[in-house]
């Protein structure tokens, strides 16, 4: 007869089942402590600088070793009341939606092309991803020299076509500046979203055409009806991306413009910058860095919500 306290009993599987926890409990205090170096750099290059962001909107900090004092909530009253700070937030939407056409639509128009391609295709996906990995900087000083009214490529090949009377300051015009420093930002950044487009086309069953061929399906209409459809993961994907990264767009405008002229290209980005660095109101600075981080944070949110969505 099997006894309580045997081999089998209860009172042996409750024991082997508080060793269990206890060594669960254990794993999980260990884990915790090779957490706390990645814990303790992420609150000292993270949360602190937030924290600090966060209270120096809330004094007339002029500089780092100058006293600051508390003001309350006059550098926000102050963000609300500056005409920059709305032109420059106008500008920055203005700015993304530059980008997702401009990078996004190329990076699919190639993918589409590439796609269909034989052996040529590894050499022409390279090449289109090349200029991403040029820095932003240097894409500024190459374009800017493009731009060049006098010697650019782009007015000196308008002149030898005959179409001189097309040439314009590309960066001097206030209507044409900001479109045209994006147009240099999305050059840099359209061979990212072309591999992923790629990637999501090369997922797509090709079973799918097969059926659309036989049911006698133009091009046009399997794109629509097939590779549109397919791809509808990876374009959420790809405007998220491409709203993020437009936002980030600092180095192009600052190298090629400056946020000028007339402020015409200034860009959330290269106003904070404008403010902590050059008039020293790290105060107004700080309040729009929260306004951008808060942009990002929304823009993010929704996107995952929205794919969410598509998923199900």
């Amino acid at each position: 007869m099997q006894t309580i306290a045997g081999p089998t009993g209860p009172l042996a599987r409750a024991a082997k089942v508080k060793t269990r926890m206890g060594g669960s409990t254990g794993e999980t205090g260990s884990a915790l402590w090779l957490m706390v170096p990645a814990l303790a750099i992420y609150a000292v290059f993270t949360l602190f600088p937030v924290a600090v962001t966060f209270w120096l909107s809330f004094t007339n900090s002029a500089g780092f070793n100058t006293p600051a004092e508390f003001t309350g909530l006059d550098n926000y009253a102050r963000a609300v009341h500056d005409p920059i700070v709305w032109q420059a937030l106008g500008h920055t939407f203005l700015w993304l939606l530059y980008h997702l056409v401009l990078a996004g639509g190329l990076g699919l128009a190639l993918a589409l092309a590439i796609g269909s391609l034989g052996k040529t295709r590894t050499f022409f996906r390279t090449a289109f991803f090349l200029p991403h990995l040029v820095s932003l900087a240097v894409v500024g000083v190459i374009w800017a020299n493009i731009y060049d009214p006098f010697f650019g490529l782009i007015n000196t090949g308008l002149i030898g076509l005959g179409l001189g009377n097309w040439t314009q300051g590309w960066l001097s015009d206030p209507s044409l500046v900001l479109f045209s420093v994006n147009v240099a930002s999305s050059w840099q950044g359209f061979g990212i979203y072309m591999l992923l487009f790629i990637a999501g086309l090369q997922n797509i069953d090709s079973s799918l055409y097969d059926a659309a061929s036989v049911d006698g399906a133009t091009p046009f209409q399997k794109l629509v009806h097939v590779t549109l459809p397919g791809l509808r993961e990876v374009m959420t994907f790809v405007v998220s991306l491409a709203l993020i990264n437009g936002l980030k767009g600092f180095a192009t405008v600052f190298v090629m413009t400056n946020g000028g002229p007339f402020y015409r290209s200034e860009l959330i980005t290269t106003y904070i910058y404008r403010l902590a660095f050059q008039s020293q109101d790290h105060g107004l600075a700080a309040v729009l860095c929260i306004v951008l981080s808060l942009l990002a944070i929304t823009i993010t949110v929704v996107f995952t919500r929205w794919r969410a969505r598509l998923a199900q």
